[in-house]
């Protein structure tokens, strides 16, 4: 079976490839791959004292309201989604996730920060396609809008 796998973040930008994704999941009968990245200072917030995550704090994808919307977009169109919850560097973690699974395409958004913003906060997007071996289809938030009935 085919597997797309969609990088998400809960922004615009994101949801505009939920919907890509899902789009052509639908289209080519595929599975699709939630994976969402949490920075690792989002994950040390969790540790206690001792430096240990306690294991009610441990993230889990389930619990992560972000794959959490993405999973139910999918059950309701009828698309058979796998959510994904991993900590660090969002491109890495991205392109490390879609060879594990076996991704035949990755789908990310793009949030059209310019080149001078991109250059100062970084472009996971671009990372994405830099060094990805596999097809990288990258999204607009702008999508959306323009598929969307007023």
């Amino acid at each position: 079976m085919k597997k797309i796998l969609v990088a998400i973040d809960g922004s615009d930008a994101a949801r505009a490839a939920v919907a890509v994704g899902l789009e052509l999941a639908a289209e080519e009968g595929a599975e699709i791959v939630f994976a969402h990245v949490t920075s690792i200072l989002d994950f040390a917030t969790k540790l206690d004292d001792e430096g240990e995550v306690p294991p009610e704090r441990v993230p889990r994808a389930e619990d992560d309201a972000v794959l959490r919307e993405a999973v139910e977009l999918a059950n309701r169109v009828g698309v058979r989604a796998q959510p994904e919850l991993l900590v660090g560097y969002p491109s890495k973690q991205i392109l490390r996730v879609a060879s594990d699974v076996g991704a035949d395409l990755i789908v990310v958004g793009s949030r059209g920060l310019g080149r001078v913003k991109s250059a100062i906060l970084g472009s996971t997007s671009r990372e994405v396609l830099s060094h990805a071996d596999r097809p990288v289809l990258v999204v607009r938030d702008t999508a959306v809008r323009e598929r969307t009935p007023a």
